[in-house]
């Protein structure tokens, strides 16, 4: 079975499947893991890390991986809210950080400590759900980490 990957521009409910291009399903667990360890010692809960949201999350890094680019906007959402929605959870607060690197996630996560507003959005203690996608392609890992308040 064959994936069209390219939108049709006629259909306005395309996503992208859900695919983890040469995914370790670990490095969720290990990036939820370094993030809670850094949330702890600000005084924050830790997150959980919730399937819809690891949804949302590894469709855009499969798209951003295919298209190239790291971007906030994937095809027909403007944002992260937007893919909450779509798959289904019910958010009242969300961020998201972004990130091209090393196909490890103690990479990702530094990288995100090294930015003011990546760094913040992590270790904002109102969220209490996250969602986890990588997606690699020609060494490079496309990570996208979702942080929400459930309504």
């Amino acid at each position: 079975m064959t994936h069209q990957f390219l939108p049709d521009p006629w259909e306005d409910t395309w996503r992208p499947p859900v695919t983890g291009q040469q995914y370790r399903p670990q490095n969720r667990t290990v990036l939820i893991r370094l993030l809670n360890r850094e949330r702890a010692r600000q005084g924050c809960r830790p997150v959980r890390l919730d399937r819809t949201m690891t949804r949302a999350a590894q469709r855009h890094s499969d798209y951003m991986a295919r298209a190239g680019v790291l971007s906030h906007a994937g095809p027909y959402t403007s944002g992260p809210g937007d893919r909450l929605t779509e798959e289904g959870y019910r958010w009242r607060r969300a961020a998201e950080n972004l990130a091209r690197s090393k196909p490890n996630a103690a990479t990702a996560l530094r990288l995100w400590k090294a930015s003011p507003k990546h760094r913040a959005a992590m270790l904002t203690c109102a969220y209490r759900h996250a969602g986890v996608g990588v997606s690699s392609r020609r060494g490079q890992a496309w990570w996208t980490l979702v942080l929400a308040v459930p309504r």
